[in-house]
């Protein structure tokens, strides 16, 4: 055997032959190891990695390469495989009978050359042959090993009755009523985009992970650059695929993923903020899996990690290894113990999913603050409207009834009902609108929408102090409403809803409105009080006694 150091993409081309007979022989289903995808990582991003690919050649044949970096240290080298935290997956590329010998045979030249040598190699899928090969090579050679899994979720469509598995989830976190919500407001479809539509998602991903700490950099200009070209590439054995949720015209939700024979690997997923309530990435993945099934793959990948609705999705899972180990000299061990101390630490945290939303969430929106918000007159404005609530606030609401809206109100008031269209055209406040309208609120205007008033006719909602009620037949309830115009809202509600009752709910420290409804014949029924204390609330409800005075 030979082994032939492989260190600059131009070189790389002239193997182009050999690694794909060996990855077709395989039916290799990781997108990360096929051909197209290292040469491109290598051309666009990977030219200052250090990247030294190892081919293994016998009898002038080529049966392996491994993928591997380099970095000079100062306890001599660190090995791992190439585009460390854009791979998902990573593995040596040889055929099934080749692996045992082709690990012997090109890590004992890595050893002897380098001598004191730390090998850090990610994405190795328990589910093949090389970890179990790579550790019995190891323990041959007297090298301890540390091996840190994570769980893989995926859905095995060979096994797969569609029919009962949509079932089964159908009513997972309201999917039915929130897909109906969402068709409420005009048609819903699945697409799938072409490369050169790449600017959309881009979009949608900057939109989505603008406050959150996205470690993937996704976005950024380099990579767009990699992922824009892989997605212009022509469908063969690897392919990216774009997928789009689409309401109307707008794309509301995306996934990012790659083809590789018969599997399809999600990579990045994500969805406009806006829609947030109607939760557009999971009926994305319900779609997905349904034209995936049709398309005729066998697997449906969704890719490392334990987000909740992986497991909520999945059918199987599979495990992905990362291996640290080392040569025996003092230096690389020193360091290589240290490298097994940080992930036992890091692979226990990541099991808590409170440190998960803490470090995406918390740490994106400090992040976004210093970004694009460091003035003192925001920090100011966000410690006055979040700090101090959470230490200590306190509210009460009154809700109270109106009998026969029309004896009080103004009969010739009119409104115009804000529709589905004027809502996705609207750009200032579109979240809060499109959330009340999934709540149920239908609002109504004059000019300006942001000045709207809601009306419910199922329940009574004091979001704030997260109070719903329902309300009983021939009711409905109003927010939003202002002083100024309220006799005409009392008009317009009860000739568009026939005469009923309406129900309406104001802070009691609003002494102005409660004086106005009271004057207005308001029957008040009901007290609720909310109090928050360093971050824990109580929330009661009492009946209303004095109909005389309202107090603080």
């Amino acid at each position: 055997m030979k082994l032939i150091s492989i260190k600059s993409y131009t070189h790389l081309e002239v193997y182009e032959e050999d690694w794909n007979k060996i990855t077709g022989d395989n039916k290799n289903t990781n997108p990360f190891i096929e051909y197209q995808f290292v040469y491109n990582w290598w051309k666009i991003l990977g030219a200052q990695e250090n990247v030294e690919i190892l081919a293994v050649q016998e009898h002038n044949r080529i049966i392996a390469f491994f993928p591997f970096q380099f970095q000079k240290k100062w306890f001599g080298y660190i090995a791992h495989f190439l585009a460390l935290g854009i791979t998902n997956y990573m593995d040596i590329i040889a055929r099934k009978s080749d692996v045992s010998r082709t690990i012997m045979f090109a890590l004992d030249e890595v050893i002897n050359s380098k001598k004191s040598i730390v090998f850090y190699l990610h994405g190795l899928l328990e589910s093949t042959n090389t970890p179990h090969e790579l550790s019995k090579y190891l323990h041959a050679r007297n090298m301890k090993e540390r091996h840190f899994s994570i769980v893989t979720p995926f859905i095995d469509f060979d096994n797969l009755d569609l029919d009962e598995y949509m079932n089964s989830r159908k009513k997972m976190h309201g999917m039915d009523r929130r897909s109906k919500r969402l068709k409420a407001l005009g048609d819903v479809s699945l697409q799938v985009l072409k490369g050169n539509e790449m600017d959309e998602i881009v979009r949608l991903h900057k939109r989505r992970w603008e406050k959150k700490n996205d470690t993937s950099g996704f976005s950024t200009e380099s990579k767009q650059k990699f992922f824009r070209h892989l997605a212009e590439l022509p469908e063969g054995d690897f392919s990216v695929r774009l997928t789009t949720l689409q309401l109307r015209n707008e794309k509301i939700a995306f996934t990012y993923g790659f083809t590789c024979r018969t599997r399809y690997l999600g990579y990045v997923l994500g969805h406009d903020s806006d829609f947030d309530c109607f939760g557009p990435g999971r009926l994305l993945v319900k779609e997905k899996v349904s034209q995936l099934k049709s398309d005729g793959f066998q697997k449906l990948d969704m890719s490392i990690g334990y987000e909740p609705y992986k497991m909520e999705w999945n059918t199987d899972v599979d495990y992905t290894r990362k291996s640290i180990f080392s040569t025996n000299t003092i230096r690389a061990m020193i360091f290589r113990n240290t490298l097994w101390f940080k992930n036992i630490f890091i692979s226990k945290v990541k099991k808590y999913r409170a440190v998960v939303l803490f470090r995406r969430n918390t740490i994106g929106k400090i992040k976004y603050f210093f970004r694009h918000k460091g003035s003192f007159r925001y920090w100011a404005r966000d410690i006055h409207k979040k700090l101090f609530p959470f230490v200590y606030d306190k509210k009460s609401y009154v809700i109270g009834k109106i009998a026969k809206a029309i004896a009080v109100g103004d009969a010739q008031a009119n409104f115009s009902e804000i529709t589905p269209n004027l809502v996705l055209s609207s750009k200032l406040e579109r979240k809060d609108i499109l959330q009340k309208i999934y709540n149920g609120y239908a609002g109504f205007y004059t000019k300006d929408i942001l000045k709207a008033f809601w009306v419910n006719e199922n329940v009574i909602r004091l979001d704030d102090v997260e109070v719903v009620m329902n309300l009983k037949k021939r009711s409905v309830y109003i927010r939003d409403w202002q002083n100024e115009n309220i006799l005409q809202i009392l008009g317009f509600v009860n000739r568009y809803y026939k005469g009923k009752d309406v129900f309406i709910s104001v802070l009691t420290k609003d002494q102005e409105s409660v004086k106005i409804l009271t004057n207005l014949g308001v029957q008040w029924t009901d007290k609720v009080t909310f109090t928050r204390v360093l971050g824990k609330s109580t929330t009661s409800r009492a009946e209303f006694l004095n109909e005389k005075k309202v107090s603080r």
